[in-house]
């Protein structure tokens, strides 16, 4: 049963999945990587954890031209692509260098550790992992499901005998070892055991069983019984590195976490496998299932940043080989994953893969308003598992959907970065965090269940901004304009008022106020209007194609209007108001205060007369409040896609280069089953009214001190009005050439009349519309993201040609370019 504390039912996706660690590693130290990458050999899901390189300088084989920024970057760029659960440093010091702070606070105790802390010893039992599930528990029950039973055909199961340097480094990267310490020397016991495994050196002949898939492996074990899912369709994979080198084993290490079906190539056996290679290519090629188009499957070949590309080239001599036209494409350069996503959504980028054991779907009732809890079923690993560690086992991934129009729940967030505080979005009593695959909460047991703490859109925000420095009020405007919108039902119900005529008859209703030169002020209270305006107005709204709906009794049953009886005084003549619930046989007029009898005798139709009521008798339109809730509505609805939007009205910005104010600020992002590949867009603007000169040059300034206080937002110019004069189009011009410059591009969107109160998709408005509108869908005919909006906007309402907007663009990018270059000089 709801209670006055249960909010609406929301349906919850809960994932179950390994923890992903992510080792801080100095690229020089190859030892420590093939520590690392033993010890994930141990872990379940330990394939999926990523390695992010720290060092002070970049190696010289990653000083290529797609490096850019300092070596700092380059780490936390490898942190914000991969998202590790939690940090494990293998040399002290690692964190401060990339500027991560273990301030004193759950997520210190809970997502950051020492490479050495990893392994736990009590006495009289044997050494642990402290944080994650051992292997040994996965083997344990594979050998209760499978391996305990006689099978037709016996599998082949490998483990390794120790070899050279260079050719265990590679089984190691590609196949798993396990840890040399005696300590642990009962997990690789454990597997032998379970899987009769069988012992081989590591060697080309081994390589070559593992390539073609006859036999299995260690890390393989570490994703058994999961699924992996990829952030994109990719080819098949061929990577050629060298394991002597660091920074080799890195970048295929990690690039198996974003790609699928990767085989290695030991560049030191790159004769010996080219018939295998070329077999390979050979049977890739082939049509995609499904695919009616006559698309083929081809191989890609990776090359590694330490080798020489020509020279592989050289002694693969693929030209020679006879080889299907287009069967295989070769890269010399790295996936820069480490790079902020830009502005342009339609620029593919690859995201890196998940790991899920189980999922489940479940529709709950989140309980609470200022602060949200929602009690979910926690979803736990099937097998076995003693929690013997400080830290958590096993992870739930939460991915809460709303799909009613009023969400009292955030659902765009922002990843919560290492160095983001505890109370970003909300500081709950458990242990989780938000990701960009949903909230992230740790567990150490199998329970029923666990509460997940909720943030609503202002908390989100006010707290991510908070974390930033950036403390956000909300502003006299930005009130009236969330009650507009509440009024209403939420950003769908803003259709309501969605037509110029019923805006323009709601504020001739409200109130007014007179300010006078000696300082003192005459308010007026709400205007009434008749039945018959009324009527007037929607008469003509009604013979729009979706205009049926507006109607007198939705508008009352909305709360922007009153009905009441207006009758005159007869000893004053002033007309009074009353509302239905405050008629009597006698009334007060609110002018000479004296009593008159209700006209009971001769009642004339006429008395009946409407008033707006609440938020919607403020004068200036609301306050802006319509011109936002249109905004912001045109925003969440008007491009495809099941999208996840979070927005709060008008705040007061206070931070260290003073106050800044904005009519709104939201997240618009991506709503996907999988992980985003990039964060929720910002975006924050000016609305304005019908005012013939709307847009001034404090405005313009005030969009450019926005974009500066928040990098690669996206500003919104909005109004009411239909065209813009010409001192505004010059403004919002430079704007928008500036905004595309930044070193994080901030595209400017501009919206009129026109697209705010636009009856259908905005391809039928904008055809409807005529002129350059018309003129630009006929050339590029779809705009489905917020990026070709922009680009869009600024040529059918600012007048840009498509060369203008375009040389600006490339302008920045060219000058990038030089800037990448310096860098790379310096380093």
């Amino acid at each position: 049963m709801m209670t006055k504390d249960s909010l609406e039912p929301v349906t919850a996706d809960i994932t179950l999945r390994p923890i992903r660690l992510g080792f801080l590693v100095d690229p020089r130290d190859i030892g420590s990587i093939r520590r690392v990458m033993r010890i994930a050999t141990t872990m379940w899901g330990g394939i999926m954890c990523p390695i992010i390189p720290v060092m002070k300088r970049l190696p010289t084989s990653w000083s290529g031209n797609q490096i850019s920024g300092q070596p700092t970057q380059f780490s936390r760029g490898y942190i914000r692509f991969f998202e590790p659960d939690l940090l494990v440093q293998t040399k002290s010091g690692q964190l401060d260098a990339i500027g991560v702070s273990e301030e004193p606070s759950w997520s210190a105790r809970q997502r950051f550790y020492n490479f050495d802390d990893l392994i736990r010893e009590d006495h009289g039992m044997a050494a642990d992992l402290n944080v994650g599930t051992n292997i040994s528990h996965i083997y344990s029950q594979l050998f209760i499901d499978e391996f305990q039973f006689q099978k037709r055909v016996d599998p082949q199961i490998l483990h390794f005998s120790k070899g050279s340097a260079n050719d265990t480094a590679f089984f190691e990267a590609a196949f798993g070892y396990f840890p040399a310490e005696k300590r642990l020397s009962y997990i690789e016991e454990n597997y032998r055991q379970v899987f009769v495994a069988k012992l081989k050196p590591p060697s080309l002949d081994t390589w070559l069983e593992l390539a073609k898939g006859l036999a299995g492996y260690p890390l393989f074990y570490t994703m058994r019984g999961a699924k992996i899912r990829h952030s994109d369709r990719s080819d098949p994979s061929i990577f050629i590195f060298d394991p002597a080198s660091g920074t080799d084993l890195i970048d295929f290490w990690n690039f198996r976490l974003f790609t699928r079906d990767v085989i290695p190539v030991n560049v030191h056996w790159l004769e010996q496998s080219r018939d295998f290679i070329l077999g390979d290519i050979r049977d890739n090629h082939r049509l995609l299932p499904t695919n009616p188009n006559g698309v083929m499957i081809h191989t890609a070949i990776h090359i590694a940043r330490s080798l020489n590309m020509e020279a592989v080239l050289k002694r693969l001599d693929l030209a020679a080989a006879g080889l299907p036209e287009h069967s295989v494409t070769v890269q010399g350069w790295y996936e820069a994953i480490w790079r902020e996503p830009g502005a342009d959504e339609r620029i593919l980028r690859p995201g890196a893969s998940t790991m899920s054991a189980k999922s489940r779907q479940v529709q709950l009732t989140p309980r609470g308003k200022d602060s949200i809890t929602l009690q979910f079923p926690v979803q736990a690993p099937d097998f076995e598992a003693n929690a013997r560690g400080d830290g958590a086992s096993f992870v739930n991934v939460v991915k809460v959907r709303q799909y009613h129009s009023d969400k009292p729940i955030a659902d765009a967030l922002p990843a919560a970065t290492f160095d983001c505080r505890d109370s970003y979005p909300v500081r709950g009593g458990g242990d989780q965090f938000v990701s960009r695959e949903g909230y992230v909460t740790f567990h150490r047991y199998a329970h029923d269940d666990s509460y997940l703490h909720l943030a609503t859109p202002k908390q989100a925000i006010q707290s991510w901004l908070k974390a930033r420095d950036i403390a956000a009020v909300p502003s006299d405007a930005g009130r009236v304009a969330e009650q507009v919108i509440a009024s209403v039902g939420g950003l769908n119900g803003s259709l309501v008022f969605g037509e110029k005529t019923i805006i323009e008859l709601l504020n001739s209703m409200a109130r007014s106020r007179t300010e006078w030169n000696d300082g003192s002020a005459d308010e007026y209270s709400d205007k009434t209007a008749t039945l018959q305006d009324w009527a007037k107005v929607l008469g003509t709204v009604h013979k729009k194609m979706y205009g049926q709906w507006k109607t007198l009794e939705r508008l009352v049953e909305d709360g922007l209007l009153q009905l009441g009886l207006a009758p005159r005084c007869p000893h004053c003549t002033q007309e009074n108001w009353y509302s239905l619930d405050d008629v009597g046989t006698q009334l007060s007029c609110s002018r000479c205060i004296k009593l008159f009898p209700f006209p009971q005798g001769n009642p004339d139709r006429k008395l009946f007369k409407y008033r707006v009521v609440g938020p919607f008798a403020t004068p200036g339109y609301a306050r802006g409040g319509y011109a936002v809730a249109l905004t912001l509505r045109f925003i969440e609805h008007e491009l495809r896609g099941m999208n996840a939007f979070t927005y709060a009205t008008g705040l007061e910005l206070t931070h260290a280069g003073g106050k800044s104010e904005t009519d709104f600020f939201g997240w618009y992002g991506k709503d996907r089953i999988e992980r985003a590949a990039r964060d929720p867009i910002t975006i924050v603007g000016e609305c304005k009214s019908f005012a013939s000169e709307s847009f001034k040059l404090k405005d313009m300034a005030r969009l450019r001190e926005l974009a500066t206080l928040l990098p690669g937002s996206y500003l919104v110019a909005a109004c009411l009005k239909d065209e813009l004069s010409p001192a505004e189009l010059k403004g919002l011009r430079a704007v928008a050439k500036w905004g595309w410059m930044q070193v994080q591009p901030s595209p400017l969107i501009v919206l009129t009349g026109i697209d705010l109160f636009g009856d259908g998709p905005l391809s039928h408005v904008w055809e409807k519309a005529g002129g350059a509108r018309a003129a630009y869908l006929k050339a590029n005919r779809y705009i489905l993201d917020l990026t070709t909006l922009a680009d869009a906007t600024q040529q059918a309402v600012l007048g840009m040609s498509s060369e203008e907007v375009a040389a600006v663009r490339y302008k920045r990018s060219r000058a990038l370019a030089v800037k990448r270059a310096r860098v790379q000089r310096e380093i």
